[in-house]
C-alpha cells in the first residue's frame, strides 16, 4: 500500500498543461501571441528529464518508507478483522477500537504528508533554473517575432496550430539546458506551523 498514490510524472505535467496559440491582425496591425508556460516546460528536454527524476525520487522513498508501513498494514489488517466480527452496536462501545485506527491513520498522514513535502521542496528547487531558461526564451521569440502583446494559454477560448509559438519557445529552451540537478531536498518529518495546512507549491 502506497501511503500516496503520485504519479510524479503526470503530477509535472500536471503543472504544466495549458494549451499555447498565437493570433495575428493583418499586416501593420498589432502582433498578439498566446503561450503556455506549462506546456512549454513539459516538452521540453529538461523538463522530461526533471519529470523522470522525480518520479525516481518518489519510488526510493516509497522503498525507505516500507519498514514503517509493513507494521501499519498488518495492525490495519487486524483491526478490521476484530471490526468485522462485532455487530454495530458492540462496535459503538468499542472506543478502543476506535482509537486504534485514529492513531493508525495519523501515522499514515505523517508519513504521506512527510514525503509529500520533500517532493515539493525537490520539484521547485529543480525547476527554477529550467524556469529561467523559459523566461530567456519567450523573451527571444517576442523580440524575433515582433510580437507587441503576450497572452497566457488559459486566457484563450479558440487558437489554431499554425500560428502556434511553443515549438519555437521549446527549442530555444532546448538549446540552453537538457538537464539540471535534482537533489532530494530533505524536510522535517513535522512540517513547521506555519507550513501545516497549506496545498503543495504554496
Amino acid at each position: 500500500m502506497k501511503i500516496l498514490s503520485t504519479s510524479l510524472s503526470l503530477a509535472f505535467l500536471g503543472m504544466f498543461l495549458m494549451t499555447p496559440a498565437i493570433a495575428q491582425t493583418p499586416s501593420g496591425g498589432t502582433k498578439v501571441a498566446v503561450i503556455s508556460q506549462e506546456l512549454s516546460l513539459a516538452k521540453s528536454k529538461v523538463g522530461i528529464y526533471v519529470a523522470d527524476q522525480l518520479l525516481a525520487l518518489d519510488k526510493q522513498i516509497d522503498t525507505e518508507f516500507e519498514a514503517e508501513l509493513a507494521p501499519l498494514r498488518t495492525q490495519a489488517q487486524q483491526l478490521n478483522a476484530e471490526v468485522s466480527a462485532l455487530s454495530p452496536e458492540t462496535l459503538r462501545t468499542r472506543t478502543d477500537l476506535q482509537r486504534r485506527g485514529q492513531e493508525i491513520r495519523q501515522k499514515l498522514a505523517v508519513l504521506g504528508d512527510w514525503k509529500q513535502r520533500q517532493m515539493e521542496a525537490t520539484r521547485q528547487q529543480a525547476i527554477a533554473p529550467a524556469l529561467k531558461a523559459y523566461e530567456s526564451a519567450v523573451n527571444t521569440v517576442i523580440k524575433e517575432g515582433n510580437i507587441q502583446i503576450l497572452l497566457p494559454g488559459e486566457a484563450t477560448l479558440f487558437r489554431t496550430s499554425a500560428v502556434d509559438v511553443t515549438e519555437a519557445v521549446v527549442a530555444k529552451i532546448d538549446a540552453a539546458m537538457t538537464s539540471t540537478p535534482v537533489n532530494r531536498v530533505r524536510v522535517p518529518r513535522i512540517a513547521p506551523p506555519q507550513q501545516q495546512g497549506q496545498a503543495p507549491g504554496r
